[in-house]
């Protein structure tokens, strides 16, 4: 009896969820992203009793308010746009490039001989992406000058840089296997030029594998946000408010700076970060999901026509 593949359909509808959640979460959001909560009285047995922020979670607040009195899931509502479309396109355009080189370049003859006789050696491969846009944007990105929008378009275009090799190097290995089969070599035998082969004969055999390298990509565009996050460096700028402590805030409320943000608050007061930190590892679970139901849905797909 063939096992149902319930990883794809449960990471898909979660996926969506969060897409939803990003373009209508301003509109949703319970307050004003800006509205702070004062000091307020609390009835107790002992009479009324001031309360100052932070509050714990409550019907007013489902998932509590930071120090400074703003409701949290406010903050997220806000901040999931450009955590989650960030990541998309980020990925989007890692792909799209990479695939175009690494087919362009495999089915490029003369480049296949010279990169044979070349050692391969990936500069980025050995050292953390992070190390690099942490470096290059540190001064750009803190207090900034530049506009939210403008730092998370010049971020993202950073990783997609840097991310590109691995693309590359998965579609060419994978293009060069392709056109090594007999359907493509008949077409090439007929006259068949390079553009008719690539279109006809080696993307349709390579979308399967685009969609899993779409995915995992993502993944790994999330582990750079959050690793970012924990270093003060937030899409769209950090803020900082010096102390004491210092403390960095993220311009845009996306969810690695809420994260990095609340990193004070792991003893006391976990809600501020546990709730930040849960829609954030639910986003990244949802593309696991995916990732591994599009690897079960391909290993059944190869059982069953393995000449695929």
């Amino acid at each position: 009896m063939r096992k149902w593949n319930w990883k794809l359909p449960v990471g898909m509808a979660l996926a969506g969820l969060f897409v939803i959640i990003a373009i209508f979460g301003p509109y949703i959001a319970p307050y004003d992203v800006n509205m702070q909560m004062d000091i307020k009285y609390v009835k107790t047995e002992n009479g009324e009793e001031m309360m100052a922020p932070p509050f714990p979670p409550s019907k007013e607040h489902i998932f509590g308010t930071d120090k400074w009195g703003y409701d949290i899931l406010t903050l997220v509502l806000h901040g999931a746009k450009y955590t989650v479309f960030t990541v998309i396109f980020v990925a989007v355009l890692r792909v799209t490039v990479g695939c175009l080189f690494g087919m362009l370049m495999a089915l490029n003859k003369s480049a296949i001989k010279s990169a044979k006789r070349k050692v391969k050696i990936n500069i980025f491969s050995g050292f953390p992406i992070f190390i690099f846009i942490y470096f290059i944007l540190i001064k750009i990105n803190i207090d900034p000058v530049l506009k939210p929008l403008t730092l998370t378009v010049l971020l993202g275009s950073l990783m997609v840089i840097l991310g590109l090799a691995g693309v590359y190097d998965t579609v060419n290995s994978k293009t060069n296997e392709i056109k090594n089969n007999l359907f493509v070599t008949a077409s090439q035998s007929i006259g068949g030029t390079k553009a008719h082969i690539a279109m006809k004969h080696i993307f349709p055999a390579l979308k399967s594998h685009l969609l899993i390298i779409f995915v995992n990509e993502i993944i790994q565009v999330l582990h750079l946000v959050g690793q970012l996050g924990i270093f003060d460096l937030f899409l769209g700028g950090t803020l900082v408010r010096i102390g004491p402590p210092t403390i960095y805030l993220s311009l845009t409320k996306e969810w690695a700076g809420l994260i990095g943000q609340a990193r004070s608050f792991l003893y006391h007061s976990q809600w501020i970060l546990i709730f930040p930190m849960l829609c954030f590892l639910v986003f990244l679970f949802a593309f696991y999901l995916i990732s591994q139901g599009l690897n079960q849905q391909q290993k059944t797909m190869h059982r069953k026509i393995p000449y695929l």
